[in-house]
């Protein structure tokens, strides 16, 4: 027992000298006395001594230099300033510091030069020289460059002086500095130069980083040497033949004269397999390889490409659907499997970003249908032979019915007749397509009354006994709000009251989302910017609103020349002069020509949209008019004036005068009576009239909308007119979207002319023909109508009907291309000739259109469903790059 007591003992006593032992190794703090400095000024300043003696302590503490504390500093020193070397050791020595701060302040006019002296109490060696300058007023500057100074010599770690950058050739030196964290004026760390080394490895950019670190009389100077990767100065494609080299070069990073980085080639790798992916090549390999043939410091790259086969999506099916087939919900995905017309389009090719969002358009169709916990899961793709088979997997659940809908909160005088018109309805399914279109709805419904912060939440209840919802929109208006300032940003050309009088609000009006939504419309239809944005701030109150309206002004306009063929007009080419914002105005003036195998035309129109700052549009044309028909030609020169005006929504009125001076030539030996009795100079003089309806939303390619025309000319003897007729043309047609992307068009047409003066014939160019691209497209132009019964010649109607309905379906959406379906029927008639429905010629055929870079481009067959002997069975009709 007392042997174990005196071992234990040995041990404490062992431990307790090794600590004290420890302990007395340990360095003891080099404390630092800061001691008040002599001042030399114009007038009298004691205070400054003191002054510059705290600034310089404060800035030597957050340097973390260990002081003696000032007030024991000054008890030593009486407050009076050390003046030379014999003074500071003797302070030094009693307050037992390693080191001594002391010198002078002398005014040099605005400036102060700041002398002082570093004493090391403890060290052989004369005083290490201070110096500071900065201004009189303001010494912060010059303390802290006194104190970096003293922190040089001090402390174990130094203060950065200067960061630089050695060894860059392409990358500049700030690119490199803004990674480091080591930072002129800081404490040097060994630790951060280390994470410098690694942020400037991550860059990408360099082989070798190094960090060196050399003495100063500032302090250290920090220099990182890089050496950079080599660069790249070519970069190869190779094995590739179904996507272009510019494609794939486009879609990568790696680039001639960059730095060569193997991350952004492994990256450029799974960019180009993207790529194909994209183009149903879900084979290919790509195998980057680099070469140095004529120096170590210059790589090539070369991505080699292994293409394989295409594969595409055979089938995708379902389980779990009971309620809907699989044809059905296939018809509300992107993702298709490969079909008829696929090799012009990317149908069939498999995106799992696409996919993805299938499964949202999939639960969402449910969810439309009244099935409120539907969900469609995670898909499973199978790769075969054939293609791929995607499986996706659907929970159906309950289907739900609307048990009631209710609107509660802040009712209009009109908001009960508005709730009557909701979609969504009791004892309908539920749907909430319907219910995002109901609160469009009723929101809009309280923004058109000036409510422009107006809310309506939807609060649905889910009955999961009965399965029922209960429907509550909760209304709340908020303010009433009127518009306080109107401002308009981006017009460099066009002037302000062009682009007010398409805005249908106006300082001081109440606020209306369907006017504020027109107005946005209007602005783009005009089609003078590129860019229209209509934004809303609150104004000088909550009950005022400002509207900012930016554009971007896009040229209007163009000096063109092309041609092209028409299956009417043959080969022709042309070209036009035109401005559509003529001086910023609004105004539209264009000189314009064409030149074709059969026909030529010259014109120049001038309209002013706006005429007194009026909706009302007035304008002339002029033009030169030369055709050559099938048994005559005709030379015309002439004019019409005409103004028109808009009404209602998108509805247009105009009136036109026009004077035309025509001469019929040419006229075959064996042409109809009827032509040649009209041979010679006509005149025609007539007043014109028109209503027309358009809310087509694109001029070529619609895809919503009608159209409708009411037109009437008068060919007015007492107005110098050598023909005395009425002709009345009407024709109504619309766009109507169907299932998927199909969309269907419905034209019909009709027309009648009155001959008032048997004597005063409507010239023969006035009457009707059809046939050709634009009418029957089995028939060419004119083919279709009376014709002389002794020489079989086409004499055009007095009256004629048409009716064309097409299927229409994209090919090509990316590029604007249509694929159509048609049937075409119609006839004119003669004077006596009853109007028989029975008669109508009718045709049947398919066709693409093209809005194509060159013009709208129409390319279609149409076949005779009823032949006659002598008739062709089916005929082409084309038409390309047409400017009028």
């Amino acid at each position: 027992m007392v042997k174990k007591l005196g071992s234990a003992l040995g041990v404490l006593l062992l431990w307790a000298w090794s600590v004290q032992g420890q302990q007395t190794a340990a360095p003891e703090p080099a404390l630092v006395v800061v001691a008040p400095f002599a001042v030399h000024t114009a007038q009298p300043q004691p205070q400054l001594s003191l002054g510059v003696q705290e600034l310089l302590a404060q800035n030597l503490l957050n340097l973390g230099v260990d002081l003696v504390p000032l007030p024991d500093v000054r008890r030593a020193a009486g407050n009076q300033p050390v003046t030379n070397e014999t003074q500071a050791l003797d302070l030094a020595r009693r307050l037992k510091a390693r080191y001594v701060i002391w010198g002078s302040l002398t005014q040099l006019g605005d400036k102060a030069s700041l002398d002082g002296r570093l004493v090391d109490a403890q060290g052989p060696g004369a005083p290490r020289v201070l110096f500071a300058e900065g201004d009189l007023a303001n010494l912060v500057d010059a303390a802290q460059q006194m104190a970096q100074q003293v922190t040089v010599h001090v402390l174990a770690k130094a203060v950065v002086a200067e960061v630089a950058v050695r060894g860059t050739e392409r990358i500049e030196p700030d690119a490199v500095l803004v990674q480091v964290k080591t930072k002129k004026g800081e404490l040097l760390s060994n630790e951060t130069l280390q994470e410098d080394i690694r942020s400037i490895y991550k860059m990408g950019f360099f082989e070798t980083v190094a960090a060196d670190v050399t003495d100063t009389d500032k302090g250290k100077q920090v220099t990182f040497v890089v050496r950079e990767k080599p660069s790249v100065v070519d970069v190869k494609i190779e094995g590739n033949d179904k996507i272009k080299d510019k494609d794939i070069l486009a879609a990568i990073s790696t680039k001639p004269f960059t730095v060569l980085r193997m991350n952004v080639v492994n990256d450029d790798v799974n960019r180009i397999v993207k790529l194909y992916h994209q183009k149903a090549f879900f084979n290919a390999e790509i195998s980057p390889s680099i070469d140095f043939p004529q120096d170590p410091r210059k790589a090539v790259v070369t991505f080699r490409i292994k293409e394989g086969k295409k594969i595409y999506v055979k089938r995708v099916d379902f389980t779990g659907n009971q309620h809907f087939s699989d044809r059905k919900l296939r018809g509300v995905m992107e993702t298709k499997s490969r079909g008829l017309f696929s090799w012009f389009s990317d149908k069939g090719v498999l995106d799992r970003e696409v996919l993805d969002t299938d499964l949202d358009r999939v639960t969402a169709f449910y969810h439309d249908h009244g099935f409120m916990d539907a969900r469609a899961g995670s898909p499973s793709v199978e790769k075969k032979e054939d293609g791929f088979h995607v499986i996706i997997p659907v929970v159906e659940g309950e289907r739900y019915r609307v048990s009631s809908i209710q609107v509660q909160g802040d009712f209009l005088e009109t908001t009960r007749n508005v709730a009557e018109k909701l979609e969504l309805k009791e004892k309908q399914y539920f749907s909430r397509e319907k219910l995002r279109k109901d609160l469009d709805t009723l929101t809009k419904h309280l923004m058109d009354a000036g409510y422009a912060y107006a809310e309506v939440d939807p609060v649905v209840t889910k009955n999961a006994e009965n399965h029922t919802s209960a429907v509550v929109y909760q209304l709340r208006k908020g303010p009433m709000v009127h518009i306080e300032k109107i401002t308009i940003t981006g017009n460099t050309q066009t002037r302000d009251n062009v682009i007010r009088r398409q805005i249908q609000l106006a300082e001081g009006d109440r606020f209306s989302a369907s006017a504020m939504e027109r107005s946005q419309l209007n602005l783009r239809r005009i089609d003078y910017f590129e860019e229209v944005d209509i934004q809303s701030s609150q104004g000088s109150s909550p009950e005022a609103m400002k509207l900012n309206v930016k554009v971007k002004e896009k040229p209007t306009g163009m000096l063109s020349v092309g041609g092209g063929y028409s299956s009417e007009d043959g080969f022709f080419v042309g070209g036009n002069v035109l401005q559509r914002n003529l001086f910023g105005r609004g105004q539209y003036l264009a000189l314009k020509a064409h030149l074709g195998s059969e026909t030529s035309r010259y014109s120049l129109s001038f309209t002013e949209p706006w005429l007194f700052d009026t909706p009302l549009s007035a304008g002339f044309d002029i033009y030169d008019w030369y055709r050559e028909y099938n048994d005559f030609n005709k030379d015309a020169t002439g004019g019409k004036l005409r103004i028109s005006h808009p009404f209602g929504t998108w509805s247009r009125w105009h009136l036109a005068y026009v004077f035309e001076n025509a001469k019929v030539s040419n006229v075959d030996e064996d042409a109809a009576l009827i032509i040649k009795d009209q041979e010679g100079r006509q005149i025609k003089s007539s007043l014109m009239a028109s209503i027309e309806r358009d809310s087509t939303d694109h001029p070529f390619l619609p895809t919503r909308g009608s159209t409708a025309t009411v037109a009437v000319e008068y060919s007015i003897p007492y107005l110098g007119s050598d023909s005395d007729f009425v002709s009345v043309v009407a024709g109504v047609g619309r766009y109507v979207p169907l299932w998927w992307k199909f969309l269907g068009f419905a034209h019909v047409k009709g027309g009648y002319i009155f001959e008032l003066d048997a004597d005063k014939p409507v010239p023969i160019y006035e009457r009707f023909f059809l046939g050709g691209i634009n009418s029957i497209r089995a028939f060419h132009w004119g083919d279709v109508g009376p014709k002389d019964p002794k020489t079989g010649d086409s004499i055009g109607g007095i009256k004629f009907g048409q009716v064309n309905v097409e299927l229409l379906f994209p090919l090509a959406e990316k590029i604007g291309m249509r694929g159509v379906l048609f049937f075409d029927a119609g006839n004119a008639f003669d004077d006596g000739e009853d109007f028989r429905l029975g008669d109508f010629r009718t045709a049947a055929g398919a066709g693409v259109r093209w809005n194509s870079p060159m013009g709208p481009l129409r390319i279609e067959w149409g076949y005779n469903l009823d032949r006659k002997p002598g008739e062709d069975s089916s005929n082409w009709q084309f038409s390309m790059g047409a400017f009028f």
